[in-house]
């Protein structure tokens, strides 16, 4: 049976393995270090957890704009690539929306133009693609 539940300090060498998986290289430490920010900001990491292994993790934000208002936002979602297409993703989604609930009225998600399969993926869970962005960064 798949649990959800928040991210433990035990979990941060499978939470590196699965944020490289994605293309991003990184390590226990800097996790640790990310998600003790994140809790301090308001947001939350989740993990799925199968068998007592993390198969899979979700991280929300809540997001202020000048613009746009409050909102709840995943920012990282990532099932390990021998479970994807079990329902894992869904299951973290669904239970993302149960932490945002009562922080916020709307969640933003963010997929990058060349993840074709998560645009369709959430589509399928309701959400609605309202625009089209790049993205700049300038290192300080």
């Amino acid at each position: 049976m798949i649990s959800y539940r928040p991210a433990l300090e035990k979990d941060l060498t499978t939470l590196a393995a699965l944020i490289t998986e994605l293309g991003y290289e990184t390590t226990p430490t800097a996790m640790k270090s990310r998600i003790a920010e994140i809790r301090a900001n308001q947001g939350e990491i989740l993990v799925a957890e199968l068998d007592q292994e993390v198969i899979g993790c979700i991280n929300m934000i809540i997001d202020i704009r000048l613009a746009e208002g409050k909102a709840g936002e995943i920012v990282s979602l990532i099932v390990t690539q021998k479970c994807q297409g079990l329902g894992i993703g869904k299951g973290l989604v669904c239970a993302a929306e149960q932490w945002l609930l009562h922080r916020c009225d709307r969640i933003r998600v963010r997929a990058n133009t060349l993840r074709s399969e998560a645009h369709r993926f959430y589509q399928s869970l309701g959400f609605t693609a309202i625009k089209a962005q790049q993205v700049f960064i300038k290192n300080l």
